[in-house]
């Protein structure tokens, strides 16, 4: 699924439609009716982790403080972003129908340690209202736009996806969901010292976290300790810190430890500044079958079960290049 710097590259595309009331609802999701959000106001857009919070109110007013001034509109082509995976624009909903045809899964397992986002009734009105949005592996934000097949798929009918929520609103644009979950809550629930790309992380939590007696590939991956990080910011740290995932986090030095915390705060920052200036992604490992040196690299499930897929973490290291530290 789409990690903490993509999230915030489509935070980035929703802001420009904050202070905009919807004046059109669409879009084929079950759980959560696109009605509901039907004239509100869009006041205020956060991202925390991989999740996205959108708040509406039934009236337009000044969005609350703190909120920051929504960012220049995107260029025509970084309106339109999904996950790191390329192959995202061919599939970008959850599960097959036995048509043939796609949608999204009722729940879309967070993985990687984070919470599920269970969709609900919206809250009652006169209230604010945060619509959180969970982004499924191949999820995305179109802007003015919808996804296109790139290919016929194994019909060899060439089916257009079918986006979760569309928004129109009264500027003239319009948000395209896809392959996302939706739930109504009353406020965020985040915790910011554990965000990688908040101001507010604490960099001594995260280094106790590091310290336990377990793989660190287990640790990295645990939203309650790095939200925001997943499968590419895991395995570009450890293999730049030359640290075998499978080591055990109790076993490190404190500069072992130290230069892990690092990498993933500079990756995570390198990677959103790419994705915000339209570059493309620099990785020395991810989806590539030899590393910088010339070895070929190792493709590994590593981790417990992840609730939801019929497989565990996808891991790749560079075989001899990451020290194997458990004792």
């Amino acid at each position: 699924m789409p990690e903490g710097p993509l999230v915030r590259k489509f935070h980035h595309l929703v802001s420009p439609f904050v202070g905009q009331q919807v004046v059109k609802t669409g879009g084929s999701s079950r759980k959560l009716e696109p009605a509901s959000v039907q004239s509100l106001w869009l006041q205020d857009a956060q991202v925390h982790g991989k999740k996205l919070f959108l708040r509406f109110d039934p009236d337009e007013e000044t969005g609350p403080p703190g909120n920051s001034p929504p960012p220049e509109p995107p260029q025509k082509d970084a309106q339109k972003e999904g996950a790191a995976d390329p192959r995202q624009a061919q599939e970008p909903c959850g599960q097959k129908t036995s048509d043939g045809s796609s949608r999204s899964a009722e729940l879309v397992p967070q993985g990687e340690g984070d919470s599920q986002c269970l969709a609900g009734a919206a809250p009652a009105g006169g209230a604010g209202r945060w619509l959180c949005v969970c982004f499924g592996l191949f999820g995305s934000i179109w802007v003015n736009e919808f996804s296109r097949a790139k290919k016929a798929n194994k019909r060899g009918d060439w089916r257009d996806p079918a986006p979760r929520l569309v928004l129109h609103f009264g500027g003239g644009g319009f948000l395209a969901f896809y392959n996302c979950q939706m739930s109504w809550s009353s406020s965020p629930a985040v915790t910011p010292t554990c965000d990688i790309l908040s101001e507010k992380f604490h960099r001594g939590q995260a280094l106790e976290a590091l310290g336990q007696a377990q793989p660190v590939c287990y640790t990295l991956l645990d939203q309650k300790h790095f939200s925001g990080l997943g499968n590419i910011i895991k395995n570009e740290v450890l293999y730049r810190a030359g640290i075998h995932p499978l080591s055990l986090g109790s076993v490190l030095s404190a500069s072992q430890r130290e230069a892990l915390v690092d990498g993933v705060v500079e990756f995570s920052a390198a990677w959103l500044q790419d994705k915000l200036q339209g570059h493309p992604q620099h990785t020395q490992v991810y989806q590539k079958e030899w590393c910088p040196a010339g070895h070929q690299l190792l493709k590994e499930a590593f981790g417990p079960p992840v609730k939801g897929f019929k497989r565990n973490n996808r891991t790749i290291h560079g075989d001899g290049l990451q020290a194997y530290w458990v004792s």
